[in-house]
């Protein structure tokens, strides 16, 4: 046996023809069955067979995702349009695992862990179910034996993620999943090595009481694999209306199971006085819900190393397996960071003796830090019309627009007062620079424009803090003021101004054809219609103005929507309409 070999080695069994293969970010395409026919005698690649095989993978990287699109069923001649029809699903690898056949199996063979799956046909997906011991053995003889049959079609991990000269490709996968490991997989996502993920429709959990991580622990798993289900994450923005903020599915989840003090100390701070609970974490709004959420939904990790690893964690489940529910739980995790930064960096408690911001740097410089650079390598993979896709992002209205401009804004701004803070300047310019050149996206860090946007929250919070008890009158004021704002902002719940020609004009249509509708009734309204209005309820009912029965019979039975209606029209032109004529 070779006991050279050394990281761990994938197996994949049975792979229909035209699927997508894709480990750390990097896709390769098998051949269609036309091709494999046509070179599978002079072509030793394990990909014109329907098995993969990979080794060697680095124990670098402490995690890895490979994701599988298997090819359709029907075969078809153009590999270049024939994958991508099937769902995504995707596998959970980490470095160092005993694998499932345990550790003596894999050192057997000179492996760390060997992860094997076979394509099940009724499902036309890679199988969650592991292979048996007897297969396993007889394919890791066939690979490591002296005369292994198969270890011609053994690709290096190195040279499927590209040259073996150059790691670029691997270099940027380790700097988009540095956070996430074995411990928050398990802790937050109940996910172990080899484990399954499908894509999930759910955006977040729907129940207040189960915002913890033991939800993800104990919830229930699916048959043949495991949806990714993320708490929600609110983002009230106090330049916004209350009514706007709670148009957001995540702030409006997170604020129905708060006691009523402390929700309308969150949307109206300043009126009230602070509930006890807020007291307990923090002064603001902002501070509150960051500590209460990395307090509930990640086991107190108050420096934030695990909703960074989320963070990290959902931009790879949405951008590989096309999880929208990742994408919303990513995009509103950024915008919740940039708030978090703004209202630290704003607040007077903050400033130090000289008078200089240096707002949260102060005790999260290294997460401000690490998430610049996280989303610097985030967003260097994006398609460049990512922002001009409507479903994703919304284009420049979108407030994934607006957190990015707030980080840049804000970590552009601040003195620098040490060597962290000075590199913290640097991620912000190159991440504005990047937003720049990749997808024409004006991130502006100009020094007054940033004073003036501190100023202007400065002066928010300010009038907020003034009122310290509740006041009717001027609580009733705000809402009216938030009123017009929300009339003035969105038109599509504001009231409408209609030019009084075209109500005039409305009227004149309604009188004219209810004068048609009554002259037709008062025409067929007779004895003899009496009895025909008993016969055929419906029919008469479905008479439109302007139409008699026999047209009325001719537009149901050429529509055919309603079966019971249809049987009183073809009855009624049978048994009268033709004894009339």
């Amino acid at each position: 046996m070779n006991s050279t070999r050394v990281g761990g080695c994938i197996l994949l069994l049975d792979v229909p023809p035209c699927s997508s293969i894709t480990l750390d970010g990097i896709t390769r395409v098998t051949p269609s069955s036309i091709s494999t026919s046509a070179s599978r005698s002079s072509c030793s690649s394990g990909f014109n067979r329907g098995l993969i095989i990979i080794d060697s993978i680095s124990a670098s990287s402490q995690f890895h995702l490979l994701v599988v699109r298997c090819g359709t069923s029907k075969e078809r001649s153009n590999h270049d349009q024939n994958h991508g029809e099937s769902l995504p699903v995707g596998f959970v690898l980490l470095s160092k695992q005993e694998g499932e056949h345990g550790v003596s199996f894999s050192t057997n063979y000179g492996y760390d862990w060997v992860f094997a799956r076979k394509y099940d046909r009724q499902t036309e997906e890679i199988s969650n179910k592991p292979l048996d011991d007897v297969t396993m053995r007889n394919l890791m003889l066939a690979i490591t034996g002296q005369d292994g049959e198969l270890e011609r079609l053994v690709m290096p991990y190195e040279h499927f993620m590209g040259s073996p000269n150059d790691d670029k490709n691997i270099l940027s996968w380790n700097a988009r999943t540095s956070l996430v490991d074995q411990s928050f997989l398990l802790r937050q996502h109940n996910l172990c090595h080899g484990d399954k993920i499908i894509p999930s429709c759910e955006s977040s959990c729907d129940n207040g009481e189960v915002w913890s991580s033991a939800y993800m622990k104990n919830r229930s798993t699916e048959i043949d694999g495991t949806s990714i289900t993320y708490p929600p994450i609110p983002c009230i923005d106090r330049t916004m209306s209350a009514r706007q903020l709670t148009r957001h599915s995540g702030t409006r989840t997170y604020l129905s199971a708060l006691p009523p003090r402390l929700r309308t100390w969150l949307l109206f701070d300043g009126e009230c006085s602070p509930p006890s609970a807020a007291q307990l974490y923090a002064a603001g709004p902002e501070e509150y819900i960051w500590n209460d959420l990395l307090n509930r939904c990640y086991d107190g990790d108050f420096h934030g190393n695990y909703f960074l690893a989320d963070i990290q964690f959902a931009f790879i489940i949405f951008l590989f397996l096309e999880c929208h529910s990742s994408l919303q739980h990513w995009r509103d995790a950024l915008s919740m960071s940039s708030l978090n930064i703004i209202s630290q960096t704003t607040s007077k408690s903050t400033r130090d003796a000289s008078g200089e911001n240096s707002g949260m740097f102060t005790y999260q410089s290294n997460f401000t830090l690490q998430l610049l650079s996280t989303l610097c390598a985030q967003l260097s993979c994006i398609e460049a019309d990512f922002f001009q896709e409507v479903e994703y992002s919304s284009g420049e209205n979108n407030f994934l627009v607006g957190a990015l401009r707030r980080l840049c804004l804000v970590c552009g701004g601040v003195d620098e007062t040490n060597e962290t803070i000075s590199l913290i300047k640097k991620e912000s310019s190159r991440l504005e620079q990047l937003a720049w050149d990749r997808f024409h996206l004006h991130i502006s860090t100009s020094p007054n424009l940033y004073d003036n946007f501190c100023e202007n929250y400065a002066k928010i919070t300010a009038l907020e803090s003034e009122a310290t008890q509740p006041n009717v009158e001027s609580h009733n004021a705000k809402l009216s003021e938030d009123q017009v704002d929300i009339d003035e902002i969105d038109g599509e719940d504001g009231p409408v101004v209609v030019p009084s020609s075209e109500v005039e004009a409305s009227i004149s249509r309604s009188l004219v054809e209810l004068h048609q509708t009554q002259k037709y009734r008062c025409l067929t309204d007779g004895d003899n219609d009496y009895d025909l209005r008993q016969s055929y309820p419906l029919l008469y009912a479905a008479v439109a103005p302007q139409e008699d029965l026999v047209m009325c019979c001719a537009r149901i039975l050429d529509d055919r929507n309603d079966v019971s209606l249809v049987r009183e029209a073809a009855s009624y032109l049978e048994n009268v309409e033709s004894h009339r004529r």
